[in-house]
């Protein structure tokens, strides 16, 4: 109880999504991958800890797996929002990146096993 403003609560904490877990092995292939592209538009390739909730995690609990995201702030936007606020915006172009660096580490991974 706060006593200060005489208040009380509960918290009752529903278990959602699992932990999302990059596989080492194979989020060094797809570094790897991404990486030799050499194409200009990949600034950089990086792998941040991340603490959000992601659908992803499921797929990932039952066989290796590798989240990544591809940046797709506006160009002249310092400071954007996230992908789920009503003012998010996007850069169109970052879909044809998304789209080669997918189909990079699809091809490169059939190569690889």
């Amino acid at each position: 109880m706060d006593k200060t403003f005489d208040v009380q609560c509960e918290l009752t904490y529903v278990p959602d999504y699992p932990p999302l877990y990059n596989d080492p092995e194979l989020t060094e292939f797809v570094k790897n991958s991404l990486e030799s592209m050499n194409d200009k538009e990949i600034k950089k390739v990086k792998f941040p800890v991340f603490s959000g909730s992601e659908d992803f995690s499921y797929y990932a609990e039952k066989i290796p797996g590798c989240f990544f995201y591809i940046g797709c702030k506006p160009k002249g936007v310092e400071k954007a929002y996230f992908n789920h606020h009503p003012k998010f915006d996007i850069d169109e172009d970052a879909l044809l990146i998304a789209s080669k660096s997918v189909a990079q580490v699809v091809c490169r991974f059939y190569e690889w096993n």
